[in-house]
């Protein structure tokens, strides 16, 4: 408390310097604050995809920056391997405050501008505890009017919120309130959006349910084309289900083969910017490969891709995977190469597997989600206790184990490696060995709903 007490004097007293112009006035923005438990010490801050600034933590984990001219809008900070969004607007004297132990629900904003980015992390922490509702979840059980009626009054009593927020704040730019209009009312859109796919596996139904013009009556406010908001979750996440939801009104399920053709021709329609475009034609192309967890390739997908994307380097990252797909193929033979383990003693991967079901998981070496990785791999050993998992990090020198798994089981490779001759994507990416040393799967994920029937066939061999 004493750091924003001392924060907020100094703010006060600090002088602006102007000029007779008022059109030459300077106006001075400030954001800052200080980090508990700091897993680096600097902070990010971006404009888009562009870091504007690197701000220094002192010996007190404080930091603050200063800024002229500084342009209202969305941008976001990152510390460590975690980020939040923040809206500022010039003249704001923004600090935050958060422990990195449990990163959005200790976040909270004071000083200037405080008051519009609270609500948006208490908007953040609502829809992540709305996934978790069972009683939401139970809507989808219901036939199209009944399913609308119910979100109906869930939007209204989400508009409720908006209205008491603008009455107590009448200064708040459009821009400001179209962003908050997205964080509370989008996460409902999206259960409109996936409504017919779930409702059909709910009810294992074969076809969609039948849905008149009236369901989606909200889509004629939505704009799915504003490049500057594709980098806000709620925003972002929305357009994805929005396309997804456009194949889904064609009746093609997602275990259709003409699925994926069909969403990436949705894309090259549905959004026009060339930059977003291209990001949601990648993103969609390898989660589909991801989900259908096997080095078979659908030539047909990927031609598609190549013919509608106009990144160049995307091309060549995508053009990367098939590689390392056609490297580790089904039913060749893995080929060996050395890791090395944490006590920096080197080993033949054909020994170490030698014998044994096994799983090797590869995963670039600052890969996020440590965590969920740590949950997965434990789970997954427990219930298959006769195959073995090994962990193998690769792509940097910067080589640090996973908390939370057994380090006997941990490995990483250096770029001097010949597994990088598979690795090419940079990608994690998990392949199945069968005990003769026979590639069962080239290409799944641990995350993968498949992997577990994936892995019971693998101990059979």
């Amino acid at each position: 408390m004493k750091f924003f007490i001392n924060c907020f004097l100094f703010f006060l007293t600090i002088s602006l310097f102007t000029r007779c112009d008022a059109e030459d006035e300077k106006t001075v923005t400030y954001f800052g604050g200080k980090i508990i438990n700091p897993k680096t010490n600097f902070i990010l801050l971006y404009n888009q995809d562009k870091v504007i600034d690197s701000l220094l933590l002192d010996d007190d984990n404080k930091f603050i920056g200063e800024y002229e001219r500084f342009k209202e809008g969305l941008y976001y900070f990152k510390h460590g391997p975690e980020y939040q969004y923040v809206y500022i607007e010039p003249k704001d004297s923004l600090l935050i405050r958060l422990n990195t132990w449990d990163f959005d629900e200790s976040l909270v904003f004071s000083g200037k501008g405080a008051d519009k980015n609270n609500i948006l992390i208490d908007c953040f922490i609502e829809s992540e505890e709305d996934i978790k509702n069972y009683k939401l979840y139970s809507f989808y059980n219901l036939k199209p009017t009944a399913f609308k009626t119910k979100l109906d009054s869930v939007l209204a009593l989400k508009q409720e919120k908006i209205n008491d927020f603008k009455a107590k704040k009448p200064a708040l730019t459009d821009n400001y309130l179209l962003l908050l209009d997205i964080a509370v009312k989008y996460p409902i859109y999206n259960r409109f959006e996936r409504y017919p796919e779930v409702h059909r596996r709910k009810t294992q139904e074969t076809t969609y349910p039948k849905i008149d013009s009236t369901f989606y009556t909200y889509r004629t406010l939505i704009d799915t084309n504003i490049d500057s908001l594709m980098i806000f979750g709620a925003y972002s996440r929305y357009i994805v289900e929005r396309l997804y939801s456009d194949v889904h009104s064609k009746g093609i399920t997602p275990n259709a083969k003409e699925f994926i053709v069909t969403l990436l021709h949705s894309v090259d329609k549905n959004i026009s910017n060339e930059k977003s475009k291209n990001a949601f034609l990648k993103n969609m192309l390898i989660n589909d490969f991801y989900k259908k967890s096997s080095c078979a390739i659908d030539k047909k997908a990927f031609y598609t891709y190549f013919k509608l994307s106009s990144s160049i380097d995307d091309k060549k990252q995508v053009q990367r995977i098939l590689n390392d797909a056609v490297n580790t193929y089904k039913g060749t033979k893995i080929s060996n190469f050395k890791v090395t383990d944490y006590n920096g003693t080197e080993h033949s991967i054909k020994k170490l597997i030698k014998g044994k079901n096994t799983v090797l998981y590869f995963l670039p070496s600052k890969y996020i989600p440590n965590s969920n990785i740590a949950s997965r791999i434990n789970y997954l050993s427990k219930k298959f206790p006769k195959t073995t998992f090994l962990g193998i990090k690769f792509a940097t020198t910067n080589f640090k184990p996973i908390q939370g798994i057994d380090i006997k089981s941990q490995f990483y490779i250096d770029q001097s490696s010949a597994a990088n001759l598979f690795l090419t994507s940079k990608l994690p990416r998990t392949l199945l060995v069968a005990k003769n040393g026979k590639i069962h799967n080239g290409y799944t994920s641990v995350n993968s709903r498949l992997i577990n029937a994936q892995i019971e066939k693998l101990q059979k061999n």
